[in-house]
């Protein structure tokens, strides 16, 4: 059964970081809820959930590395997590080390000059192990696969469709099916290689163990970065229909009308009901994002702007670790450059469009380009 992270104040009014199985993100928060769990926070959302429980090889909760630790690991970049794995290792062999420390500190002081000879092998030997923490640390740093699956996901973000085909292979094993072969038919998409991509994602279609709206969303993906809006637009669509109660699909889906500039008000329709259920705290952060488009499409610059502004802010924790946090801030200052370009406050505008349009030009976002250029014009 899918797991979900959560931040909650139980009823002796202690705020907890754990982890509970739950069929939804509904059913987790009803969980909580009934056990009067107060404050909820949760940190996981359906399709996040529905693919770690998919993962060839899980990732435990214990008592080394605790919910509270996966929840915090999200915010430090490489550097801050070479520094807590340094810190968690010397914690774990700190007795060695210190009867190890005593016995050498004896040794010094008492040995003869003819024992200290023998003595420093010993002298060696704790010096190994002295090392040996950050030496782990840093080769995790650098080899673990989540982070080559960052990397994966920062070339994705970037549009480098060749670099993600060529590091999939390594990470493949570490990774379900749907996440594996829909990152690979997407960089294929985006190579405008259609075909190929469709046809390595037939044998996940009929597949027992993957959701279909998950199957759709992930199809949908792949029409998206071969600029096929309408097959997109439907595929979301169906997705979203499929399972109603999943906030992830609804808000896909009312992200691509507003791109489209369609049907505002089944957007904002979508909108509303995915606040009205469980949403990670995450996918809180995107939750304005939405809103924004919906008010710039709506011709409500201003207001707008204070979405864009308040999706960078809420961001700002994330940047260093979160390649999804990146993206969706360079996309968030393209659209409030807009919104200024709206209301005339052109030098804003021009600045936080040029610090967005290297994104925008790698994944070839023309649309957001071309408003953007059309609105300088006038």
């Amino acid at each position: 059964m899918p797991e979900y992270f959560y931040t909650a104040t139980d009823t002796t009014g202690k705020r907890r970081t754990e982890c509970i199985q739950a069929a939804s993100a509904q059913e987790a928060l009803q969980q909580l809820e009934k056990n009067e769990y107060q404050e909820i926070v949760l940190h996981t959302d359906d399709v996040s959930a529905a693919t770690s429980d998919m993962m060839t090889r899980k990732v435990s909760v214990n008592d080394d590395l605790t919910a509270a630790d996966y929840v915090a690991l999200r915010t430090i970049g490489d550097f801050g997590f070479f520094l807590y794995l340094t810190k968690k290792l010397y914690w774990q062999i700190r007795w060695y080390l210190l009867v190890g420390g005593l016995l050498n500190l004896f040794v010094i002081l008492t040995a003869t000059d003819f024992q200290r000879e023998y003595a420093n092998i010993g002298h060696s030997i704790f010096l190994f192990f002295v090392l040996l923490p950050p030496g782990i640390s840093l080769f995790i740093t650098l080899f673990s696969p989540s982070r080559q699956f960052n990397q994966i996901q920062e070339d994705f973000y970037w549009g480098r469709w060749n670099e993600v085909l060529q590091r999939l292979p390594k990470a493949r094993k570490h990774l379900p099916p749907i996440e594996a072969m829909g990152r690979e038919a997407a960089c294929l998409a985006g190579l405008g290689r259609l075909d190929e991509a469709l046809k390595i994602m037939e044998p996940l279609a009929d597949d027992p163990q993957i959701p279909r709206w998950m199957y759709l969303s992930r199809l949908a993906e792949i029409y998206e970065n071969d600029d096929q809006w309408e097959e997109c637009l439907e595929l979301r669509r169906q997705a979203s229909e499929l399972a109603p109660h999943n906030s992830v699909l609804k808000l896909g889906y009312a992200n691509t009308l507003l791109k489209l500039n369609l049907e505002p008000q089944l957007a904002h329709q979508l909108i509303e009901e995915a606040e009205s259920r469980p949403l990670s705290d995450l996918l809180l952060l995107l939750v304005p994002l939405s809103k924004g488009q919906l008010e710039l499409n709506l011709g409500h610059a201003r207001l707008a702007f204070y979405q864009f502004v308040e999706v960078e802010n809420g961001l700002k924790p994330y940047l260093s670790s979160q390649p999804f946090a990146r993206l969706y801030s360079d996309i968030s200052r393209a659209y409030a450059a807009i919104a200024l370009a709206e209301l005339g406050e052109m030098e804003e505008a021009e600045r936080l469009f040029q610090s967005a349009l290297p994104r925008l030009q790698a994944l070839k976002s023309k649309r957001t380009i071309e408003c953007y250029q059309q609105i300088v014009k006038r």
